[in-house]
């Protein structure tokens, strides 16, 4: 009697802590939503995304973000870490301006992972123009965002994490520095469907040198992810509050080793493709857009 009274009294303990995280989440998320969302992003790299094999699916992630991807995507999915695992992404977004993405993710206990990485946005050498279009000299531009983050499995169908984010940023003799902080849930309904929340930027600020300060804009974001066909075809979507930043895109996987995927998001389609050999992963996609479309290609491995 005394073992199952434990056992209930842990369950109720569970479900106490994350019907808790998600009223801080959804309640703090969503005022901070409503007096930030209307203004612009300070610093848009934190809305790019990063892996080729998220952006081939529509650049949904939160609900389909598996191990090191969750650093980004959705803290939540650390708590899924078996093994170390490193990830390496890298694109050209337009004319001379690289993105790269570095994140690696380690499991601290068989419930939960830790995870850091570097997220870096740069332009070298772009022309400056005074008075008149006269060249007058030529800058950089960069944004970095650093990442630390952490998830637990609360139990066998809710994981719940944050990360805590450092920004850097310059732009000609300007520079700016920042942090922000994070927050994400994951329920696993059942084998096939799992929901998820990410309130992005909950609280965070950004400095400049020059004296202005702004606030990142908070965004909440809930998606989901049903498999198919004894888990060949992964189906996801994801939203943000106002319907306005939301994305979809599928990955079907031809044996072991090859997966094809494809997607919709900000009225681009997407589409990718990824190989996977023994504990190494190599995956890229293509956006498309106006100035033609944006190629990415990720590496990854467990040891």
């Amino acid at each position: 009697m005394g073992n199952m009274d434990s056992q209930l009294s842990s369950k109720l303990e569970r479900l106490m802590i994350t019907v808790w995280l998600l009223l801080c989440l959804v309640m703090t998320g969503g005022a901070q939503a409503e007096a930030k969302e209307s203004g612009g992003d300070p610093l848009p790299v934190l809305r790019f995304g990063t892996t080729a094999r998220i952006w081939g699916m529509g650049n949904a992630g939160v609900a389909a973000a598996k191990g090191v991807e969750g650093l980004y995507y959705n803290p939540a999915a650390l708590a899924t870490v078996r093994q170390p695992e490193l990830s390496v992404s890298h694109s050209s977004l337009w004319v001379d301006t690289d993105l790269s993405f570095m994140a690696a993710a380690l499991p601290i206990t068989d419930q939960g992972g830790i995870g850091a990485g570097l997220l870096l946005v740069s332009s070298p050498n772009i022309p400056g123009t005074g008075e008149g279009d006269v060249l007058e000299d030529h800058f950089d531009y960069l944004q970095a965002v650093a990442y630390i983050g952490g998830a637990m499995a609360v139990d066998d169908v809710w994981g719940a994490g944050i990360t805590i984010k450092g920004l850097f940023g310059e732009l000609e003799e300007d520079r700016c520095r920042g942090y922000s902080l994070e927050g994400g849930l994951r329920y696993q309904v059942n084998q096939s469907l799992t929901v998820s929340l990410l309130a992005r930027d909950l609280v965070g600020e950004l400095t400049w040198t020059t004296g202005l300060k702004e606030a990142i804009p908070t965004q909440i974001l809930g998606g989901a992810a049903m498999s198919f066909y004894d888990g060949k075809l992964l189906v996801s979507g994801q939203s943000d509050l106002t319907f306005k930043d939301w994305g979809f895109g599928a990955e079907y996987s031809i044996g072991e080793h090859i997966q094809l995927r494809g997607g919709y998001v900000k009225d681009s389609i997407t589409a990718g493709a990824g190989l996977a050999v023994g504990n190494t992963r190599l995956d890229y996609s293509w956006v498309g857009h106006e100035m033609g479309g944006t190629h990415r290609v990720s590496f990854g491995v467990d040891f």
